[in-house]
């Protein structure tokens, strides 16, 4: 099973070269910080991130009891944040930066070091 990096990671790269698909993403960003954490909109922007478990879309929308911890919260944050990056950024290459550690307690879910 991929970590969650792992898929950030892969979305990163497949819209590198894709203007809409970055737009998609960063459209997505924009929603989720404008509506916050336990809204609809928060939930289809992680939810747009491909191959995700049901475990880790827990984790990444807090409702695996992480809500309210503070390295989680801030990973889930960057998440969002980087999402309104695109590929002006340069080419989405911060998609996945500061995210690293999001998968920490899950099952298979290895921390890489922060970068």
């Amino acid at each position: 099973m991929p970590r969650i990096i792992d898929i950030v990671r892969a979305r990163r790269d497949a819209i590198k070269g894709d203007p809409d698909q970055a737009k998609r993403t960063g459209d997505l960003g924009v929603a989720a910080i404008l509506s916050g954490i336990g809204t609809p909109e928060w939930e289809a922007y992680m939810r747009h991130f491909p191959g995700l478990t049901d475990v880790q879309i827990n984790r990444l929308i807090a409702e695996d009891n992480t809500a309210g911890d503070p390295e989680k919260d801030k990973k889930r944050a960057y998440m969002i944040a980087n999402g309104m990056c695109g590929m002006q950024s340069p080419n989405t290459q911060n998609l996945d930066f500061r995210v690293n550690t999001i998968d920490e307690g899950l099952a298979g879910g290895g921390c890489d070091p922060e970068p």
